[in-house]
């Protein structure tokens, strides 16, 4: 019983890190846009106002574009690290888990992410790949065929 208790809770620990690790090497390697540096005061010109407004739209535009891009690798990495989870099966089940559950983290992150970018298109697109992977994934993770040669081991 105890042993159990214990593999499943190093599988959730595995899909927690491995999420992270995801999330934290974007953040790492392609960092948010900083925010300009402006101030909005109580007598701007006209001209300062239009400038402060040119840098607030490029700054979104930016993080619209980033948002875009992170959705799109953290989906691709994701799949990339449910499809390894399936090479591990046979050698560790509790790692193997763990994989697919960070995986799966990591697929509900991008997808979030996705949504925030407000286009339509590119969260459509990232979800419709997270969910052909997860099916393929499940499909042949999970099968009856598979669960009842499981099932006979002794």
């Amino acid at each position: 019983m105890e042993n159990k208790v214990l593999k499943i809770i190093f599988t959730l620990f595995i899909g927690v890190m491995v999420a992270l690790f995801v999330g934290l090497g974007i953040e790492a390697f392609y960092p948010s846009p900083i925010y300009p540096d402006i101030m909005w005061e109580e007598n701007m010109t006209a001209k300062q106002e239009a400038a402060m407004q040119v840098a607030q739209t490029a700054y979104d535009e930016a993080v619209r574009m980033r948002y875009q891009i992170v959705s799109i690798v953290v989906t691709a990495v994701a799949v990339l690290i449910m499809v390894g989870s399936m090479f591990l099966e046979k050698r560790n089940l509790t790692l193997t888990n763990g994989l697919l559950l960070g995986g799966l983290f990591s697929l509900i992150y991008g997808s979030t992410v996705g949504f925030s970018a407000g286009s339509a298109m590119v969260t459509f697109i990232t979800v419709g790949v997270g969910l052909a992977a997860v099916i393929v994934v499940g499909v042949r993770r999970f099968s009856p065929s598979r669960e009842a040669r499981e099932a006979a081991k002794p």
